[in-house]
């Protein structure tokens, strides 16, 4: 097997055997070779930056001659990519096979840059994203990796090569691997992480609602009254059962807001009037017997002076009705 890489100081020392000349800043670069090896392939120098768009023009260069095609301007415009091009089914490569299926040569023809997927045949699909940015290279969701890292260098060479790199074969075993390649002509930026804070809760809390018709589901278990000051389920009950409803006339549902936040629910029927939702309340949260309260409207807010009048005829029909101290 040829060798692949080619450190600083190999490359150096090549460099002074077939010349006396000073050190130039391409003998300062880390060097490894794409295509091929030292002998055949084209020499890549890593570290400066700017020659990384060169690097990654010379990596789908390769790739091109190892049989990829161009994708079509709507999958290149779908994946919002620079360029596109792929290592189809039918491109030149191996199926790698198994103890049953040998390896097989897969033919195809070559054509342009920038976006590559390049295909072995296992028994499961897994996809795998390499996007190549100016700055360095990136698997799946995977950190940023340098070009100029050596321990990237036979990672990018099997690439250029059309080949899985080994590292994703070990980590998909038994799989068929298709790997995409895409160029991005920006840097890479590290993506905000999710956020994992608490949040914090605007306004008030949501008050607690509690009606006749719940009162033995929230009783049995404990939950809704319990937590609201105000209100006893066995007095909205009793409340309830008070205001004694016709059978055979029209009911409706009151709500009435309490000062403390809290919320109960009274049953009327359409001719009872303002004066006996007070009397409900009153008898649903005794503590308010014995201070002074109004009742009044949400939308408009005011006062409501007539209590003699029937909830229909004073427009409070299915209406939410506040209960303000005063």
């Amino acid at each position: 097997m040829s060798r692949r890489i080619a450190t600083l100081h190999s490359s150096s020392r090549k460099t002074r055997s077939r010349s006396s000349s000073p050190s130039t800043d391409d003998e300062k670069q880390q060097r490894f070779f794409v295509g091929g090896s030292e002998h055949s392939g084209s020499l890549v120098l890593g570290t400066d930056n700017s020659r990384n768009e060169d690097i990654v023009s010379q990596f789908f260069s390769s790739a091109r001659a190892h049989g990829a095609e161009s994708l079509t301007p709507e999958e290149s415009a779908r994946l919002g990519t620079h360029d596109a091009v792929k290592f189809a089914s039918h491109g030149k490569g191996y199926r790698l096979g198994d103890a049953v299926q040998p390896s097989q040569l897969v033919e195809s023809a070559a054509s342009s840059d920038s976006v590559i997927i390049i295909r072995w045949f296992f028994v499961n699909e897994q996809e795998v994203t390499l996007i190549m940015w100016e700055n360095g290279f990136t698997v799946d969701d995977g950190p940023l990796r340098l070009y100029s890292d050596s321990p990237n260098h036979s990672f990018l060479q099997s690439i250029s090569q059309g080949r899985i790199p080994n590292e994703i074969i070990r980590q998909y075993p038994g799989k068929t691997i298709d790997i995409r390649m895409e160029r991005r002509l920006q840097p890479y930026v590290v993506k905000p992480k999710p956020f994992s804070g608490q949040g914090q809760r605007l306004g008030e809390i949501v008050p607690i609602v509690v009606s006749a018709e719940n009162l033995e589901d929230k009783t049995g278990n404990g939950a809704g009254s319990a937590k609201n000051v105000d209100i006893d389920s066995d007095c909205v009950k009793k409340a309830q059962e008070a205001v004694k409803l016709v059978d055979g006339e029209p009911t409706t549902n009151v709500q009435i807001r309490l000062p403390t936040g809290g919320r109960v629910i009274g049953r009327f029927n359409h001719n009872h009037t303002v004066g006996d939702v007070r009397s409900f309340l009153i008898m649903a949260a005794p503590v308010y017997a014995f201070q002074p309260f109004s009742l009044m409207t949400t939308f408009p807010n005011k006062v409501i002076e007539q209590e003699n009048t029937s909830l229909k005829e004073a427009g409070l029909l299915n209406a939410v009705i506040v209960a303000k101290l005063v």
